[in-house]
């Protein structure tokens, strides 16, 4: 029993020093980040920036306040309301943008509710005369930085990326929030490596985040737009997908200091919003869900218990208890700095990691009774 003992804890301890240590390497050479000094390229063409928003009245103010103040001379903003009933259409004509009227009609055959706003928003009048050459799809919780809008920009069309999507800060105002989506934000990170993700050879590892996603219009409508995913419900990586499939140039890029999004605020909206796109993100591949279920026991709540048996066995096994505790709070401690997310909550990793567990395995039960909710929409897995 010791020897096994022994080995779990060597292999804990030598994980979590490994993802500090290649974290920090990461951090040194500033591998696949756009910042706050990227270069703004002179007479970019004109951008067309899509805000999808159904019942968003908390957040469709400070988006747009936000794009208006992020910095680019040629840019028209279009806000899609898709059957809103809280006042978001008024909210957001009041602020100058357009807005193209929705309904609260049944959706067409084989079409999920983003997919199908988005698709209608892009089909709408160019305007003016103007034919944007780059469409901008924005959540109506994100939060641009001054000056983000016309970097970002630049970088796609300095590398002649036809598809790019970004990684923010997450915002994170209540209690689950900071327990669970840090779990959350470090399984997606890790599980998907952005020197893999940016290799254009690749075609497991794909990902992007529908909080941000910029495409080159003359690419994106020729692969079908979004009927191309129709009936995606994680849509951002599925658009990312057929990009890199019919060889255009996609990329995603942590742009934490580009913009931030709040993507839920209650316990209900997080446990909704994850266990819609959870398994599905996996691939529906039961074997995977039930893998990283298990991961995160043994290394993110184990340990805890480990510690207090040790505490209360004594000698080695107190020694390697708590001692392997203390590498992984340590590391937690660590990457809460980097991220710039509150430390004191790195404590509550075990709890996170155990409700992140219930997510999964939820996710996986309601997929396959195709019983997905959201924003008062049931899909089918």
């Amino acid at each position: 029993m010791i020897w096994v003992f022994r080995l779990y804890v060597l292999a804990v301890a030598a994980f979590w020093i490994g993802v500090v240590l290649d974290t920090r390497r990461k951090q040194q050479r500033g591998e696949w980040r756009l910042g706050r000094d990227a270069p703004v390229l002179p007479d970019l063409p004109w951008l067309r920036v899509i805000i999808p928003a159904r019942d968003e009245a908390r957040n469709i103010g400070d988006c747009l306040r936000s794009v208006y103040a992020a910095g680019h001379p040629r840019l028209r903003v279009t806000v899609f309301d898709d059957g809103s009933a809280d006042g978001t259409a008024d909210i957001a004509r009041a602020l100058g943008a357009e807005v193209e009227q929705g309904d609260q009609g049944a959706l067409p055959d084989g079409w999920r509710g983003k997919t199908w706003a988005l698709q209608r928003a892009t089909r709408g009048p160019s305007g003016q005369g103007r034919e944007e050459e780059w469409l901008l799809f924005l959540d109506a919780d994100v939060r641009l930085e001054p000056g983000s809008l016309a970097r970002i920009h630049s970088f796609a069309v300095a590398e002649q990326t036809a598809f790019l999507s970004g990684f923010g800060r997450l915002t994170m105002e209540s209690f689950w929030e900071r327990v669970i989506q840090p779990v959350m934000g470090g399984i997606i990170l890790s599980g998907n490596p952005l020197h893999r993700v940016n290799d254009d050879n690749e075609q497991e590892k794909v990902i992007a985040n529908g909080q941000l996603i910029l495409v080159r219009r003359a690419d994106y409508e020729e692969l079908g737009a979004h009927s191309a995913v129709a009936s995606d419900i994680l849509e951002d990586v599925g658009l990312a997908r057929h990009f890199r499939k019919n060889g255009k140039r996609m990329r995603a890029l942590l742009m934490r200091d580009l913009f931030s999004c709040r993507m839920y605020t209650s316990l209900e909206e997080i446990w909704l919003g994850w266990t819609k796109n959870f398994y599905v993100g996996l691939r529906k591949k039961p074997l995977v869900a039930v893998g990283l279920a298990l991961f995160l026991f043994l290394y993110n709540v184990l340990p805890w218990g480990l510690a207090v048996a040790g505490g209360i066995a004594g000698g080695e096994w107190a020694v390697g208890g708590v001692g392997l505790l203390l590498i992984v709070q340590g590391a937690r401690l660590y990457l809460d700095t980097v991220m710039g997310q509150d430390r004191l909550y790195g404590l509550m990793q075990p709890l996170g990691s155990l409700m992140v567990i219930g997510i999964v395995l939820d996710s996986v039960r309601r997929v396959r009774m195709g019983r997905l909710v959201w924003k008062g929409r049931v899909y089918g897995g």
